[in-house]
């Protein structure tokens, strides 16, 4: 059996695949609470995602003999759409899957990229870096497998020695090639690196470096007010009045991690504040069902919005979760079930859709999966 052959043996036969003892929280969560309808239960969507997943995987993989989905722009995706289509196999397989089948998937994927990528630090970029070292720290936590954490412990004990340092009072720089920024996205895929690999190895020194740079990451990036995460700061100290989506979602992810580590309900405020200015469309947000915000963006967005959701007394983010989650599915093209960039229409007859429009609904529904846990 080949690499993708793996893949899809183990989409196909989720239907019959029964729980196993052992499931896959990816970390220590509150208790949701008690759902009513079909559409509020998290079996439904995640049935729902493994059907868009089943479906990107059939149109866009790269060839019969690799896991890897092309990103619509030539026959090797790049290597941060990379990253999120292994992020949706691992949104896939972290529930209800049989340990082993959900190890063959993530080892077929795993292995593939590591093909095409044989040295992961040569991206420029240190959120790609950081978005992948996540990713391998979610894929060790659901196998067991030691060698995704030594991959993902290696690549952010890197990052923290060569990037950081004492310009603009600390923090990550976005890219390893030039130091002219620093970035949101960086600073906050780390905090939620290092919280994994305390959860994973028990070593205090990663939660410190957690709160380090998450305390850096509020003094510079965000608006205390209103929640606002900026995109960067520059060496000179100006910062990019622009928001990004993403970076919203991965500082509610951030704080949310941090609130479970310490109890501290500073880092609990914190999330709700962005989390309300997110949902809203305000602040420099975009409405996330429309085609206005890069679709990667969005699925980011809403896979961290859904720790918060599943909170009690957090429903509100819950049903917005949902309610895109309803009209997207609602507007999937019914002939290859795939979505188009607006979570409120079906793409045009066959309008060639790009694959990065429908791995961010496969994540949307996998989100509401989460949030109804």
């Amino acid at each position: 059996m080949n690499r993708i052959a793996a893949v899809f043996v183990v989409l196909a036969a989720l239907g019959g695949c029964k729980s196993s003892d052992r499931t896959h929280e990816e970390l220590p969560s509150d208790p949701a609470g008690q759902t009513a309808g079909i559409e509020e239960r998290e079996l439904y969507w995640h049935q729902r995602g493994t059907d868009a997943a089943k479906a990107i995987w059939s149109k866009y993989r790269v060839s019969n003999d690799v896991a890897l989905i092309g990103d619509g722009e030539g026959d090797t995706p790049s290597f941060g759409f990379a990253v999120e289509s292994f992020n949706l196999l691992l949104d896939s397989v972290s529930s209800f899957w049989r340990t082993d089948l959900a190890a063959e998937a993530i080892s077929a994927y795993y292995n593939d990229l590591a093909s095409v990528y044989p040295d992961r630090t040569a991206s420029a970029s240190n959120y790609e870096i950081l978005r992948w070292a996540t990713a391998c720290l979610r894929a060790s936590r659901v196998t067991g497998n030691k060698v995704y954490l030594d991959e993902g412990r290696s690549l952010y004990d890197a990052i923290w020695l060569g990037q950081v340092d004492n310009a603009l009072d600390g923090g990550i720089w976005g890219r390893r090639d030039v130091k002219g920024e620093k970035s949101a996205g960086a600073n906050l895929c780390a905090v939620v690196a290092a919280i994994s690999l305390y959860y994973s190895t028990q070593d205090v020194k990663y939660l410190l470096q957690a709160r380090r740079l998450y305390k850096w990451t509020v003094q510079k990036l965000v608006n205390p007010s209103t929640g606002a995460v900026y995109a960067w700061i520059a060496a000179d100290g100006s910062r990019a009045e622009n928001v990004l989506t993403s970076d919203a979602g991965l500082f509610i992810s951030a704080s949310m991690r941090l609130y479970r580590a310490t109890g501290s309900g500073v880092y609990l405020s914190n999330a709700k504040k962005t989390a309300d200015l997110l949902v809203a469309g305000l602040g420099g947000f975009s409405s996330m069902s429309s085609a206005n915000i890069d679709s990667i963006s969005r699925g980011i967005a809403m896979r961290c919005l859904a720790e918060l959701a599943r909170r009690p007394g957090c429903e509100k983010y819950r049903e917005y979760i949902l309610s895109n989650a309803r009209s997207a599915w609602t507007s999937r093209r019914l002939s290859d079930g795939i979505n188009g960039p607006d979570w409120t229409q079906p793409p045009l007859g066959e309008e060639v859709v790009p694959p990065r429009h429908a791995v961010a609904a496969a994540v949307l529904y996998f989100s509401a999966s989460r949030a109804c846990r």
